[in-house]
C-alpha cells in the first residue's frame, strides 16, 4: 500500500476505477495525489480534470485544462476536451476560438466539427452551426453525436420534423445496443423537441424511461420555460 501511495500510475487505476463507480470524491482525491507526484503528465491530468467534471467542478476542470492548451497549443485533443468544458461552463466563444484552430489543423476531425456546431448553436446561430453538423456526417454519416445536435440544432430553428425524421430512426437503431450514453442523449433529444413543440405527454413518456418522476417533471418545467421564452437550451 505504501508503494502504491508513490505510485503515480497505481494512483490514478484507482482514480479511474473509482470514476467508473460513480465515486467521483474518491476519484478526485487519487488523481489530485498521482498529478502531485508528476506534475508534468498530461494523462494524469487529463484524469484529474475528468474527475472533476463528473463531481460538476466544471471551473476547477478548465483550472487544469486552460495551462495546459496554452502550455501544449497544438495539441487537438486537449483543445477539444477544454472546449467542451467552455461550453458547458457558459464561454462559447472562447471555445470556437481553441476549435477553429484545432479545426485548421485537423480539418477533417469529426468531434472538433460536431463541438464548433454545439458551440455556436449555443450562441444563437444555427444556420452556421448546422454547417459543421453537415460536414461531419459527410465525413461520418452513422455518427450519433452528429446526427443527435443535428437534430437539435434542426428543432432550435424551427425544423421540428427535421429533426424528429433524424431522431426516431436513431433511438431504433441503438435499442438494444450497449450504448447507454448515446441512447440516454437521443432521448433527451427527443424529450426537448417534443416539449418544445408543446407536447408534453410525449415528452414526459420518453423521460420516464431513464428519469424519475420528480426529474421528468423538472425537464418539462424547463422546456416550457425555453419554449415560452425562445431562448436556446444549453447542450445535451
Amino acid at each position: 500500500m505504501m508503494e502504491a501511495a508513490q505510485n503515480p500510475d497505481a494512483l490514478a487505476r484507482i482514480g479511474q476505477a473509482a470514476l467508473q463507480t460513480g465515486d467521483n470524491n474518491t476519484a478526485i482525491t487519487f488523481y489530485s495525489r498521482a498529478v502531485a507526484l508528476s506534475p508534468h503528465r498530461i494523462d494524469l491530468q487529463l484524469g484529474y480534470a475528468e474527475a472533476l467534471t463528473a463531481s460538476g467542478k466544471i471551473n476547477d476542470a478548465l483550472g487544469i485544462m486552460r495551462p495546459l492548451t496554452t502550455q501544449y497549443p497544438n495539441n487537438n485533443h486537449l483543445a477539444l476536451v477544454t472546449a467542451r468544458l467552455l461550453i458547458k461552463a457558459g464561454h462559447p466563444r472562447e471555445a470556437i476560438n481553441l476549435l477553429q484552430n484545432a479545426h485548421t489543423q485537423a480539418p477533417t476531425n469529426v468531434p472538433t466539427l460536431v463541438a464548433l456546431g454545439i458551440a455556436l448553436d449555443t450562441l444563437g446561430d444555427q444556420q452556421a452551426a448546422q454547417g459543421y453538423y453537415q460536414q461531419a456526417l459527410a465525413l461520418k454519416p452513422d455518427d450519433v453525436a452528429a446526427r443527435t445536435d443535428m437534430a437539435l440544432s434542426l428543432a432550435l430553428s424551427g425544423s421540428y420534423s427535421q429533426a424528429l425524421s433524424i431522431l426516431r430512426p436513431l433511438r431504433s437503431e441503438l435499442a438494444g445496443t450497449d450504448q447507454a450514453a448515446h441512447q440516454s442523449a437521443v432521448e433527451n433529444a427527443l424529450a426537448l423537441i417534443y416539449g418544445l413543440m408543446g407536447d408534453h405527454t410525449t415528452a414526459n413518456t420518453i423521460l420516464r424511461h431513464h428519469l424519475s418522476s420528480q426529474q421528468a417533471q423538472e425537464n418539462l418545467s424547463f422546456y416550457n420555460v425555453v419554449r415560452q421564452t425562445g431562448h436556446n437550451p444549453p447542450p445535451l
